[in-house]
């Protein structure tokens, strides 16, 4: 499989659109605390971008991960969660790298084969 190094687009979500790495993190925060009737295995695929994004983060120096994770539970909308989704997703990376991370937590993103 060729990975396509031309990332600049950002993390595809399906009918050719895409969104920042820090956007595709809250929105696998708001899956898997805020959405109940989401389906289960989208709900688990959000569940492991999770993990293996803030793992990465916290492997890579970013030191509020826990705080980040709370944040997103409780459905937080500030500056700060924003900052720190930034701050997070960076730290994995450029965009390749944080779709690489993505993948290997066994997320299949629409550009993948």
């Amino acid at each position: 499989m060729a990975l396509n190094h031309d990332s600049t687009a950002g993390v595809p979500v399906g009918n050719g659109q895409h969104v920042s790495p820090a956007e595709f993190l809250l929105m696998a925060g708001f899956l898997a605390y805020q959405a109940p009737r989401a389906a289960v295995d989208a709900r688990a695929a959000a569940r492991r971008v999770l993990d293996a994004v803030l793992g990465a983060a916290a492997a890579h120096g970013f030191a509020h991960s826990a705080a980040l994770e709370s944040m997103m539970a409780s459905a937080e909308k500030s500056a700060r969660v924003w900052r720190l989704a930034e701050q997070a997703t960076t730290a994995v990376g450029d965009t390749f790298a944080y779709l690489q991370v993505i993948r290997a937590a066994g997320v299949i993103l629409e550009t993948d084969p």
